[in-house]
């Protein structure tokens, strides 16, 4: 990872300018989605051996991706016609992070139908269970933070939906000004932001910034005030010039592209 932003679309970006992109962000999700699927019965094997390295390696051995884009499941849709603009204006390739956790639970319960499952009962075995979980979702947890790290750039997508402000949440809130979140795998993500070493991309100069300056359910929120205070703005104001930047009579090369983004966010 080479740098970091905290991005908060707003709703006439999305519609004058994102949304016309939703074709090729569905044609990304969709490819991405495909491999994730593939991999979940491949080493799950009859002998009740799982190859938790396989698998996760398997898992992430996607194409290499230019930016990592950690986001709510509620805004799939603006996410998917993100990175389709993002590919169709500057060749840059997103890893939508929805794809890999969104299908944690299925992993799971393929899992746990062949292992926990006792026919007889007609339940699941909870200490099975709360094996097989903490395994997958630290396969999960790592293999993300490996995504992370391959690829250049993190964008967080900073919405009400990934961030609950404390009187959203005022009953296990001590303090009124934090900001939170209630999904463990955006707290793990923008946490890791805070984690991962400052890598330059290779092969080219960069620009120098500061990029590392049926039941219910408990609602459980993290703090993730120090992620966020780290983590350079990005506005839809830059995001236009950055397209604007970049004419299509003479186009950038992809791997060039980031680089016009840092010369907007960090100007000398």
């Amino acid at each position: 990872m080479y740098t970091k932003f905290n991005y908060s679309p707003s709703i006439y970006f999305y519609n004058s300018t994102l949304n016309s992109h939703m074709a090729t962000g569905c044609s990304i999700y969709a490819k991405h989605e495909k491999e994730v699927h593939e991999c979940l019965d491949k080493y799950i094997s009859d002998d009740g051996i799982i190859d938790g390295t396989a698998l996760k390696n398997y898992w992430f051995s996607i194409s290499p991706k230019d930016i990592f884009i950690s986001h709510s499941h509620k805004d799939i849709n603006k996410v998917k016609a993100f990175a389709g603009w993002l590919y169709d204006c500057f060749g840059l390739k997103a890893f939508i992070d929805s794809c890999s956790w969104e299908y944690c639970d299925e992993l799971l319960n393929k899992i746990d139908k062949k292992y926990c499952y006792s026919s007889k009962t007609k339940t699941y075995d909870y200490n099975l269970r709360n094996y097989t979980t903490s395994h997958v979702h630290m396969m999960l947890s790592t293999a993300l933070t490996e995504m992370m790290n391959k690829t250049e750039c993190v964008i967080f997508f900073n919405t009400p939906n990934s961030i609950n402000m404390a009187e959203e949440l005022s009953k296990i809130k001590d303090n009124p000004k934090e900001k939170r979140t209630t999904s463990p795998w955006i707290y793990h993500e923008l946490l890791m932001t805070t984690m991962l070493e400052i890598t330059e991309p290779m092969q080219r100069e960069t620009i120098k910034h500061f990029a590392q300056d049926e039941r219910s359910m408990p609602t459980i929120s993290y703090n993730v005030e120090k992620a966020l205070n780290e983590m350079p703005t990005l506005t839809d104001e830059q995001l236009a010039q950055w397209e604007n930047s970049v004419s299509s009579k003479y186009p950038v090369a992809a791997r060039m592209a980031l680089d016009k983004l840092y010369e907007i966010v960090f100007p000398k």
